[in-house]
């Protein structure tokens, strides 16, 4: 049996989209690009098998078991990874998240896990704690000086949820970030560049995230009063108030990940503007619809889009159906890795 091993970060178990029993509702809600690759797979004959691990949390998870095209899709809580012996072993494994359970179990069980592939950020880029791995997966082209035996990732984010919806624009800049990953994200530098900003104080802002009272505080602190706090939605909602926006925003540093809302806000048909300092393949960069900014510079990008906006849009539009749609990613990741 060809099968595909998924090895999934336990750290945020009750996820929404596990609430999901029915394959039609879990493809329909899940956010996590990860675990709909995993279907891909099988509805496209690369695997007879796709298994996602997790460790148990303290109010046990019981299986979850999809047929897709008579094969099995299944999500497993385990109390510990040495379980994956009780198994036939893996063709590939995928490990998301660095975490040091996963590097244990690669110097444990290495020849069961098959083709071994790494993928996490900021500090732990590369494993912390001697984990064997065939290859390391990044997300930004800095990356390619400093790892050994690397090759890129690709994600985008799922297309039932985010997509173009015509919609009156209501605002602005549409900013998505978490309050609780503040030191990832920089908010504080950005609330700064408005406060001096005479041409971002102009604009109708809007932070999409949790802990909204922080942001008003630090807008206090600033004297920043153009920056309206939504609060946390779900991403049906997010998708609609990028769609109502002009451009999406995203100004994560060096310490963050690739995060998923930049190919959120692209599949949404909405331009983006990035921070240089935030981690993105150039396959996302190379086009109208975005751009890629210093703080110095980020007035003139927000500006270049703004006053191109029908022009910017158009060009994310075209680059969601040849470049970034979530069946050509797919697809280029399990070739690059049939090739090693």
């Amino acid at each position: 049996m060809n099968s595909f091993w998924l090895f999934r970060s336990d750290l945020r178990i009750l996820e929404s989209y596990h609430q999901y029993t029915s394959l039609e509702e879990f493809k329909k809600h899940c956010w996590d690009f990860y675990l709909l690759q995993g279907i891909y797979f099988l509805e496209n004959n690369y695997f007879d098998e796709v298994i996602i691990w997790r460790l148990q949390p303290k109010i046990k998870q019981k299986e979850i078991v999809f047929n897709i095209n008579g094969k099995r899709f299944i999500q497993r809580w385990v109390d510990n990874f040495n379980e994956i012996v009780k198994y036939p072993k893996a063709d590939i494994s995928f490990f998301r998240g660095g975490f040091k359970e996963y590097d244990i179990l690669t110097q444990q069980h290495s020849k069961h896990l098959g083709l071994k592939l790494y993928l996490s950020a900021g500090i732990r880029i590369l494993p912390q704690w001697k984990g064997i791995y065939d290859y390391i997966l990044i997300e930004s082209e800095r990356e390619f000086n400093i790892v050994n035996n690397c090759i890129p990732f690709y994600k985008t984010a799922n297309p039932l949820i985010f997509k173009p919806l015509n919609l009156q624009k209501k605002y602005d800049i549409c900013w998505p970030c978490n309050w609780t990953q503040e030191r990832y994200k920089g908010q504080e530098s950005f609330i700064k560049m408005v406060s001096n900003s005479t041409y971002l104080k102009k604009l109708k802002i809007i932070h999409i995230g949790n802990q909204p009272l922080k942001g008003q505080n630090m807008c206090k602190k600033y004297k920043v009063e153009n920056i309206e706090f939504i609060g946390h939605t779900n991403r049906e909602s997010l998708n609609v108030y990028l769609n109502q926006s002009k451009l999406g925003l995203v100004t994560s540093n060096l310490t963050d990940g690739c995060p998923r809302i930049s190919t959120e806000i692209l599949m949404s048909g909405t331009p983006l503007v990035i921070s240089e300092t935030t981690r993105l393949l150039s396959l996302y960069k190379q086009s109208e619809g975005v751009s890629e900014t210093t703080e110095i510079t980020m007035s003139y990008g927000i500006l270049r889009i703004l006053t191109n906006l029908s022009y910017a849009q158009n060009c994310i539009n075209i680059k969601i159906k040849n470049e970034i749609s979530f069946d050509k990613l797919c697809k280029k990741n399990i070739e690059n890795w049939q090739k090693l």
